[in-house]
């Protein structure tokens, strides 16, 4: 039988205790005493001492001496609250300074103990604070991995990379203590790490800008490093004048370096916490995941268009009035859908179904291009081409969403148009944006039976037929943003028709 592999989970690491008193017999007594209860304990004889070991190190708990040479325990508690938010500080003092502890305990201090003090006392209010810590802790880790779960929600939704990152970078500003955030990522063809987007906080003063800007391009030629596959965390910099702390995470999808993710703090001492790191590594790993999920969608979008694009030239090559007709919609209906405020996504879908509207014409077996009028009998093979259309989208379902705008782009807002003869907003708006690109773009373009309106006339036409033919509210839409187009074409001088 093979041996079953097994993980052994990392124990626990035990509460960490920093004991900050002048004098060594007490600092002894007390580390001998809560080493005993199985707590890590650190010693220093003094407030800088102790700033400087916690400079290094992490703890969860501080038990200073009120009265000290250099720097009073009140000094130090609040150096220590201003450098590291959710430190515990535990006070010690004399009977006689009863009053300063409780000053102490107004500006943070968790508790107080007084000298002369009983081991069993100093225990259990070590081990009450610790025990709040510990729920402090957990509630901020289920904040976190509710708030996961809800940027997971979020990412879901989001269907481009830059917009992703964006929504990443914000998240991890709010929960990670960074003065500035970064996402590199790796460029497929030339395989070197850019920089794709960046968050800074706003800077106090110039002093401090000019310092952002030196360790800001200083953490960015460690890169090289992290390019080859190193985690670089606290990083000082180099020159000494500018302190502070760096965390690099890769983003990895199935063993593959997507990119990274920076955090610099610019504060003296700053450091990173373990839990900091381990957040920004779950949310690097669900950037990763992201970020490829995002690629597939775009390579998704492009292949729709593609597609789209190759069916509309397959249209236009049969008939040689139509060439640049349905490009000329398309343009049209991105004026109407910018203009009555349609979202991205909506304006992607009306500019698509605008490119695709006549397809159906593939179906319709009759010279429908010849010099004179059409027979009633071509007429109503003509009038079945937005059914055709229909009918040719709908096995593909990626298409879809097109549909409404392709069926129905011959409506009418009094009721009187085809295939199936809906009246007013009962029309899809696609379908009432179409109608009206088309129709401009119809009376303004050579046909084989007439020549081309000029678009003075074709306006005159467009508004006299406002609320029969067309939707008022998007002939009103076409109105100014067809002549903020023409009027913006005339200042680049480009060619418009007349």
């Amino acid at each position: 039988m093979d041996p079953v592999e097994t993980t052994l989970l990392p124990a626990q690491e035990p509460p960490r205790i920093l004991v900050v008193d002048d004098e060594v017999v007490i600092t002894e007594i007390l580390a001998d005493f809560l080493g005993m209860e199985g707590w890590k304990i650190e010693t220093a004889t003094s407030g800088p001492r102790a700033l400087e070991i916690l400079g290094k190190q992490s703890f969860d708990l501080m038990i200073s001496d009120l009265k000290m040479p250099e720097m009073s325990g009140l000094q130090l508690m609040e150096q220590v609250l201003s450098r590291r938010e959710g430190m515990i500080i535990i006070i010690m003092t004399a009977f006689g300074t009863v009053e300063t502890a409780i000053q102490a305990m107004k500006k943070g201090a968790f508790d107080y103990i007084l000298k002369p003090f009983k081991m069993e006392e100093v225990v259990q209010i070590v081990q009450r604070a610790l025990d709040m810590k510990r729920l402090a802790d957990e509630n901020i880790q289920l904040k976190s991995t509710l708030s996961l779960y809800k940027l997971s929600e979020e990412l879901d939704f989001k269907l481009t990379v830059n917009e992703m990152l964006d929504r990443v970078l914000e998240f991890a500003q709010g929960h990670v203590e960074a003065d500035e955030l970064a996402i590199y990522l790796e460029d497929p063809e030339t395989g070197e790490f850019e920089l794709r987007r960046r968050l800074r906080r706003s800077p106090t003063s110039s002093e401090v800008t000019v310092k952002m800007d030196r360790l800001s391009r200083e953490f960015e030629v460690t890169n090289c490093l992290i390019a080859h596959g190193e985690e670089i965390s606290d990083y000082l910099a180099s020159d000494g004048d500018l302190p502070g702390a760096f965390v690099s995470i890769p983003m990895i999808h199935r063993s593959r370096r997507m990119g990274i993710m920076t955090a610099i703090g610019y504060q003296e001492g700053k450091k990173f916490t373990e839990g900091q790191r381990k957040l920004l590594s779950i949310i690097s790993g669900r950037a990763a995941v992201s970020i490829v999920n995002s690629r597939l969608m775009e390579e998704l979008r492009e292949t729709v268009r593609q597609t789209i694009q190759s069916l509309a030239r397959a249209l236009e090559a049969i008939d040689r009035y139509t060439a640049g007709h349905s490009d000329r919609v398309m343009l049209y209906s991105r004026l109407i859908s910018e203009e009555v405020g349609l979202s991205e996504d909506e304006i992607e879908t009306v500019t698509q179904a605008a490119l695709m509207h006549d397809i159906g014409k593939i179906g319709c077996h009759a010279n429908l291009n010849k010099p004179d009028k059409l027979t009633a009998q071509e007429y109503e093979i003509f009038k079945e081409h937005p059914t055709h259309g229909k009918n040719i989208l709908e096995p593909l379902r990626f298409l879809h969403p097109l549909i409404p705008g392709v069926h129905l782009h011959h409506e009418r807002w009094d009721g009187k148009g085809y295939p199936v003869g809906m009246v007013g907003d009962r029309i899809p708006l696609a379908a009432r944006i179409l109608a009206v690109a088309d129709s401009y773009d119809a009376m303004t373009s050579n046909r084989a039976y007439r020549k081309a309106l000029s678009h003075k006339v074709a306006m005159v036409e467009m508004q006299r037929c406002s609320g029969t033919q067309f939707d008022p509210f998007v002939v009103e839409a076409f109105v100014k943003a067809i002549e903020r187009y023409r009027a913006e074409a005339l200042r680049r001088q480009d060619t418009i028709p007349a």
